[in-house]
């Protein structure tokens, strides 16, 4: 279960992502949350007014990216450099903080083949109205353990738990 903090920020950014059909997985601590394991966000320890960093793994397509773009823009994101990008569907990372969280969208994930495959096994949820595919558990211990920092083997010990 994830924290009404994390909860109101993932919202309101899913009905945007929902909107503009962004083709996307969660992934990361957030995704963590809803198997169960609540931990602070990496991003506390750097800056503490931002409460949650949600961590997307996108399709990396350039119709899925202009998707975000609108997305973002909606979200009150000034994108005027960011449409002025040339998108790589292997290095265009986005790193955009907001005003209580923190939203990176990821064309790739470490230990994991492809983002279609990992779609095929991806787990619906439904928050407040709101569509999100969360990255299944199979595939974020692969890419929990191919990253191996110190949260991330955390995340690991309650995760393998559940394999179990």
């Amino acid at each position: 279960m994830i924290s009404n903090e994390i909860r109101d920020s993932l919202n309101q950014v899913c009905s945007v992502l929902s909107k503009y059909k962004v083709d996307c997985l969660l992934v990361g601590g957030t995704a963590v949350g809803f198997y169960g394991y609540q931990r602070i966000s990496g991003i506390s320890f750097v800056k503490p007014e931002v409460k949650s960093d949600l961590d997307f793994w996108y399709n990396p397509t350039i119709e899925n990216f202009q998707n975000i773009l609108k997305a973002l823009n909606e979200l009150g994101v000034d994108i005027s450099e960011l449409d002025k990008m040339v998108f790589d569907p292997h290095r265009t990372y986005l790193k955009i903080p907001m005003k209580n969280f923190h939203l990176d969208f990821l064309p790739q994930m470490i230990g994991l083949p492809s983002y279609v495959n990992s779609r095929k096994n991806a787990r619906k949820e439904i928050i407040d109205n709101n569509e999100i595919l969360v990255i299944s558990l199979n595939d974020l211990i692969a890419n929990k353990k191919a990253i191996g920092r110190g949260i991330d083997n955390d995340d690991l010990d309650y995760l393998n738990s559940l394999n179990k």
